[in-house]
């Protein structure tokens, strides 16, 4: 159900169109004047504004662009008393999505009603639903990352290595299932290994597995990841971090498609798809000696450029309300969208932590959140956003950490997963921070 608002100051003519609106199975709200309505709109969550041209306090078309900076998706219908092509030109290029000619028939009056809520409806679902597999899980309408949709397809249609590159946070990950996922529609696991956080003496026989008596605590064979993935996709993400040793046998995998395990003699076959990732400049490790060339140029052979959210301004605010309302529905708030003030902040923000710091941000936007829109002084306050907790620059870097975890616990009721989610950080070390600056919160 959504919220529909009636601006006019004809009283029998709101009263009739509000009956209509709830018989619809909407909430409805009523205005007379434009003050009114803008008063009604900075407390109430509304989907759709009737809105009369001719009101006692201004011109209508005038209070389009007020009402769409307390809420800027907001969808306005002008009521007209006249079929005047010109007051309709300019009210659509003032923000309004159609208009309607009094007197009108009720049958025309619930048509315009009905597509515009409805319209409302799929599009919030279709954003919800972008968490299904493939190319729906990557929300984009810039030339840039179209452009990745159309080598994500290239790279399904064939069984070659994908070199994924980008920043930390641009979405590596997800391109790499995504391809996994259109491949591989009905089948095949998709097996993930981070090479920077494998310990170096432990990463060889995660990879490959080992034998029955290869070292002191092989006590039965074991298979390791390459192995497991098996008829699927193995990712190995930030690939710059492989120690050198094992390039060579990743080659001899890559090239020949089998492999030995860890104190093996004989070669396993194995039919797997490798893709990589890394944010680090793969040229410069090798002139420092510490990648391999020929590895590179195997892994290279489909090369996925992810750009910065930064180069992506026609997403950021796609992706912004895609996760507004993933986790309004998460949190079970009410949340509608960011008014025009936070979403041209959202704009101009240069996102350094590129999607992540995104998500990141809104999540928390949507916890702290105490009213139906998220504003520019709600992102004010957020420490990521603006750079500093508190806005407190006379403190020191630990204590503004400490002020800020301690806000975060207390927002989420001390549950210390939500709260290491929201910051970014493992459990284990949030845990850590905890012990080392002992909060005064149980």
């Amino acid at each position: 159900m959504g919220a529909v608002l009636i601006v006019d100051d004809m009283e029998d003519l709101r009263y009739s169109l509000a009956h209509v609106i709830k018989k619809e199975g909407y909430s409805v709200l009523t205005a007379s004047t434009g003050e009114e309505a803008a008063d009604i709109m900075r407390s109430n969550i509304v989907d759709l504004i009737f809105l009369d041209i001719g009101l006692p306090d201004g011109n209508g078309i005038q209070l389009i662009g007020s009402l769409k900076n307390i809420a800027a998706d907001v969808d306005i219908v002008m009521l007209t008393g006249t079929n005047d092509a010109k007051s309709a030109v300019i009210s659509m290029r003032e923000g309004a999505v159609d208009y309607i000619v009094k007197p009108f028939e009720i049958v025309e009056f619930k048509a315009i009603l009905h597509r515009i809520m409805q319209s409302r409806i799929i599009a919030k679902k279709a954003l919800l639903d972008h968490q299904d597999k493939g190319l729906d899980t990557i929300i984009c309408s810039s030339r840039a990352m179209l452009a990745v949709k159309e080598k994500i397809l290239s790279a399904s249609e064939v069984h070659a290595p994908v070199l994924i590159t980008g920043e930390t946070g641009t979405g590596k990950e997800l391109v790499a299932r995504a391809i996994h996922d259109v491949q591989q529609p009905k089948g095949g696991i998709f097996v993930k290994v981070d090479c920077g956080t494998l310990a170096a003496n432990l990463i060889e026989s995660e990879l490959f597995g080992y034998e029955k008596g290869a070292f002191t605590d092989a006590r039965a064979d074991k298979k390791g990841l390459v192995e497991i993935a098996d008829g699927g996709t193995l990712f190995l993400d930030e690939i710059g971090n492989l120690p050198v040793s094992l390039q060579s046998k990743l080659l001899r995998l890559i090239e020949d498609s089998v492999f030995r395990r860890v104190g093996g003699l004989t070669d396993i076959a194995i039919n797997v798809r490798i893709i990589a990732a890394t944010n680090s400049n793969l040229d410069r490790e090798i002139r420092q000696g510490n990648f391999r060339g020929d590895l590179y140029y195997r892994l290279n052979i489909i090369p996925i450029a992810l750009p910065p959210l930064r180069d992506r301004e026609n997403d950021i605010l796609l992706l912004a309300d895609y996760f507004l309302h993933r986790f309004a529905r998460e949190f079970k708030r009410t949340i509608h969208g960011f008014t025009a003030a936070a979403s041209a902040a959202l704009l101009k923000h240069a996102w350094p932590g590129n999607i992540r710091e995104l998500r990141n941000m809104v999540e928390r936007e949507v916890i702290f959140c105490k009213s139906g829109w998220i504003s520019l002084s709600g992102l004010h306050q957020d420490a990521v956003f603006t750079g500093g907790a508190e806005n407190r620059l006379d403190l020191p870097l630990k204590e503004i950490e400490k002020r800020y975890i301690s806000k975060v616990l207390k927002a989420v009721n001390n549950n210390k997963s939500q709260a290491a989610k929201i910051l970014g950080i493992s459990r284990t070390t949030l845990r850590e921070k905890l012990q080392i600056d002992q909060f005064p919160i149980s």
